[in-house]
This record gives C-alpha cells, sequence and structure tokens, in this order.
C-alpha cells in the first residue's frame, strides 16, 4: 500500500503499532545537503506493506513516534542511517531496535553481508535489485521502484525470526541486546563541538595549541553547514580547515592566502572565522594521547597478528563473526597498551561486555606472556596453549 495522506498513515500505524513491531527501511538523498532527505519510508508489520511517501506532504511525525514507542521492536538491516534521520528530524531517540545485518554475525553469519545476501543465506530467497542508483526522489515512482522498494522491507521480519531463534539456542540473547543498546546510542548521538574535529582527516600533525583552533573552526563549519543545508565539505574541505587551525589567519587578508578557501567564502565568512580562530588561540591546547612508547608500538605490531589469529580461531569455535568483535587497529592499540605497562580497560570496547568475555580477556593474556598459538592440522588451525 502507497501511503499519501494522513488518513492512510494513522490507519496503517495502527495496525503496526497493534503488532507489536515492524520492518523499517528507508530512501534518502543526502549527495547534496548536510541532513539526508527523506524521499520513502517502507514499512512491514507480519501481515502487510506499507509505503509511506512523504513527498507527498504526509508528516513523518507518527512514524517517528512508532519508532521511539518502547512496545514496539523496528528491525532493520544496516539500519543505523535510517534512525539518524528520523532522530535528526524529530528528535527521536529508537528504544528498541533490531538490525538484521549485526544479528546476524553472532548466529553463525557474517556480520555485513547486504540485504539480498543475508536473505539468500537465512531463507534462500533470491531479490531483483535493479534499482539500487535509482532517483528516490523523482515522482511519479515506477512499478520497479515500488516493488524494489516493498522487498526492502518484505523479508526483514522473518530474517529476524530465523536469527532470533539461532542466538536464543547459542544463549547470546545478552550479547544481542547489549549490541543493539551501542546501535540505538549511536543513532541518536548529536554532533557536538568535540565530535566536530574529530572527524576532520589530516589533524595529526597538529599541535595541541593548533587543535585547540581546529576545534573552533571545525565547529563553526559544522553549524555553518548545517544552517545552509550543505554538506560540510562544500564550506571548506578537510585540509583547507587543518591550514586554516595550523595558520590562525587573523584577517581576511591572511585567510585568502590559504589555498584551497573559497574566494567567496572569504568574503562571507572571515570575521566569523577570525572569531573562531581567536577563540581557539585564547583556549587551553587540546591534550591528545601520544601512545605508547615506541617500542611497545613495535612490540604490539608484532603481536598483533598472533592476536588476530587467536581472536579469528575463538570466533571459528563459536561460530561469530570476527568482523563484529574487533579489528586489528583495536587489537593493536589493546596490546600496546598491554605490553607499555599502561592498560586503561576504559579505552577498549574489547575489555566492556560481550567482547571481553569472548576475546579481550585472551588478548590481554597473550600479551602478557600468559597464552601461547601453536599451529594444529585442523581447523582452525591455531590453538591456544597455557603458559
Amino acid at each position: 500500500m502507497v501511503v499519501d495522506d494522513p488518513r492512510r498513515l494513522a490507519d496503517a500505524l495502527g495496525r503496526a503499532r497493534d503488532a507489536g513491531r515492524i520492518g523499517l527501511d528507508t530512501e534518502f538523498f543526502r549527495e547534496r545537503t548536510y541532513r539526508a532527505r527523506l524521499c520513502l519510508a517502507q514499512i512491514a508489520t507480519p501481515d502487510e506493506l506499507f509505503l509511506v511517501d512523504p513527498l507527498a506532504e504526509v508528516d513523518m511525525a507518527p512514524v517517528a513516534a512508532v519508532i521511539e514507542d518502547p512496545a514496539v521492536e523496528v528491525v532493520v538491516h544496516a539500519g543505523g542511517q535510517d534512525i539518524e534521520i528520523f532522530h535528526e528530524q524529530y528528535g527521536v531517540t529508537a528504544t528498541r531496535i533490531f538490525d538484521v545485518q549485526r544479528a546476524a554475525g553472532f548466529a553463525g553469519h557474517g556480520a555485513s553481508l547486504p540485504y539480498g545476501g543475508l536473505v539468500s543465506e537465512v531463507l534462500g530467497v533470491s531479490l531483483e535489485k535493479g534499482e539500487s542508483y535509482t532517483d528516490w526522489c523523482r515522482r511519479p515512482l515506477t512499478g520497479a521502484q515500488l516493488t524494489y522498494a516493498a522487498d526492502d522491507v518484505r523479508w526483514l521480519l522473518p530474517v529476524a525470526d530465523k536469527l532470533n531463534a539461532a542466538i536464543e539456542a547459542l544463549g547470546r540473547t545478552p550479547w544481542v541486546e547489549e549490541e543493539m543498546q551501542a546501535i540505538e546510542q549511536a543513532a541518536s548521538r548529536s554532533v557536538s563541538i568535540d565530535d566536530a574535529w574529530r572527524k576532520v582527516g589530516g589533524r595529526g600533525s597538529l599541535s595541541g595549541r593548533a587543535i585547540a583552533v581546529l576545534r573552533e573552526l571545525a565547529w563553526w563549519r559544522e553549524q555553518t553547514a548545517k544552517e545552509r543545508d550543505i554538506p560540510r565539505g562544500w564550506v571548506v574541505r578537510d585540509a583547507s580547515l587543518v591550514e586554516m587551525a595550523r595558520r590562525a589567519p587573523a584577517d581576511k587578508a591572511a585567510l585568502g592566502r590559504i589555498r584551497g578557501v573559497n574566494a567567496k567564502e572569504v568574503e562571507r565568512s572571515w570575521r566569523d572565522i577570525a572569531s573562531a580562530v581567536d577563540k581557539g588561540r585564547s583556549a587551553a591546547p587540546v591534550v591528545t594521547s601520544q601512545g605508547p612508547p615506541r617500542n611497545a608500538q613495535m612490540r604490539a605490531r608484532m603481536l598483533s597478528g598472533i592476536g588476530d589469529a587467536l581472536v579469528r580461531a575463538r570466533c571459528e569455535h563459536a561460530k561469530m563473526a570476527s568482523e563484529l568483535v574487533t579489528t586489528r587497529g583495536e587489537t593493536e592499540a589493546l596490546i600496546a597498551e598491554v605490553v607499555s605497562g599502561e592498560l586503561d580497560a576504559t579505552h577498549h570496547r574489547l575489555l566492556k561486555g560481550w567482547r571481553r568475555e569472548l576475546a579481550g580477556d585472551a588478548l590481554v593474556e597473550l600479551a602478557r606472556g600468559r597464552i601461547a598459538v601453536k599451529a594444529i592440522d585442523r581447523p582452525p588451525y591455531v590453538e591456544e596453549v597455557r603458559v
């Protein structure tokens, strides 16, 4: 059902609330805007499919209210951006998310399978994916577009049911609940002044004082992009922002000499930029972590390969997707702190919750020389040995 008026939407959402769970997907456009432009919302209940058209001047606030309703489970596939759209536009916080892509990693599947691959692997159903790069903002939508959009939610609930059964049989329901709470928190988090500068690439060579300037400049850019509803890079690119932080231009002429800063932007914003620079120069330098000593980093680089083998072996034995547990960089960072004698468990998600139980503590023991790994001739081809 294509829903394009408030009365039909109210009826559809009433049935969704009665069901107590929905499958959700969205189609949106973000290439030229700061905020994603919602073009279509697809909702599935156990018995019905609804395609809600926000471009038909339908108020999407009732959909947002259902997403926030703790009595309704919202099933998604890689749904962080879908939930983020409703948080940005309506301020809602999802409270009962079940992401089938992430959950698949706890049930013996990969944790990064595309939707079609997951549906095929779990249900044996093949999907047509001919509208991946379609313009969802253009109207009218074609029959092929509507079918594609409907298929994106048609199988979400059956896939979730299969995964839940497998997860429960493995005794991992608490692990999955912990992971879903992390997804909810990430999707409902607004960008802060301390987040904005950390997203700027190429800042690694800046001093603490220059980072204090970058912090203010990045926040100015964030607010400007939001106000104009354009991508951040259309205001000032990262490389130019870093150079601005390095040089701290105090006037229009100095700003104009920085490579990559558009002349129109200089004319339009130099006062605001100079104010941000002045505020940053007056602030205390930003203290960034220096990391473990160089010799500890070298030891960790060598040991991380063994640590990676240990994690993969544990994951294969547990029928878990290893990419869900950690990355090579996280493993190396943890080992570096252990061998340097400066371990702070609060810095590492590997030492929290189910990850610690599955692999984190073992990695610490490996780094301390209390666990070794030997080669064997059967899967997973390596075996832990207590030292």
